[in-house]
């Protein structure tokens, strides 16, 4: 069975995402995005207590996922969130949340009925 162009790469770029994601300065970096909209990258980098560099390859591993792009104009580096790459993590994220939910709400109707059972 022959695989439509771009279906093998789907898996691999979720992958990616989750990965980057994984990290907790890569999603602080995210939040700063979020509420600073596109920022630059020495602005980023004040917000850590790490170096320009050490941001910099966050900032690359985000690139390589497809989180974030980067802007050159002259010597500045401007970044921002590219939404659409968080949509397959989205995507699969809900498709498992009614699953979760099932078993979560029957778990806790357990615990109820395990604390009524207590003399």
């Amino acid at each position: 069975m022959a695989q439509r162009r771009g279906e093998s790469e789907r898996p691999q770029r979720l992958d990616r995402v989750f990965r980057s994601l994984a990290d907790p300065n890569r999603r602080r970096i995210l939040a700063l995005l979020r509420e600073g909209g596109e920022l630059r990258v020495g602005d980023i980098a004040a917000s850590f207590e790490m170096s320009l560099n050490g941001v910099s390859k966050h900032l690359k591993a985000m690139e390589s996922a497809g989180l974030v792009s980067r802007r050159i104009e002259g010597r500045t580096h401007w970044i921002r969130v590219e939404w659409s790459a968080l949509q397959p993590a989205y995507s699969f994220l809900h498709s498992h949340h009614h699953f979760w939910s099932e078993r979560l709400d029957a778990l806790a109707d357990y615990i109820s009925q395990q604390e009524h059972k207590k003399p």
